[in-house]
């Protein structure tokens, strides 16, 4: 809380507690509120659908043959 607040106006001892505990609502919300990380902000599948695709460049044919085939590419059956 605040350390020293200073009520003119001619405010009685009930003006005066309500308005320290208002003073005190706002400093504990503005504390909580500064506790939280903000969300990041996600796109919507449409923002996403119309932004560039990231293209990764062709892999050279030495690179290729190394890599592993793919379970798909040769299926096992009868």
């Amino acid at each position: 809380m605040t350390d020293k607040i200073e009520i003119m106006g001619g405010a009685g001892p009930q003006e005066a507690a309500a308005i320290a505990a208002v003073i005190a609502r706002i400093e504990a919300d503005e504390l909580a509120a500064t506790a939280v990380r903000p969300h990041p902000i996600h796109k919507s599948q449409w923002v996403q659908a119309s932004r560039p695709m990231e293209h990764l460049a062709p892999v050279p044919p030495e690179e290729y043959d190394k890599q592993p085939e793919s379970a798909s590419a040769n299926p096992v059956g009868p």
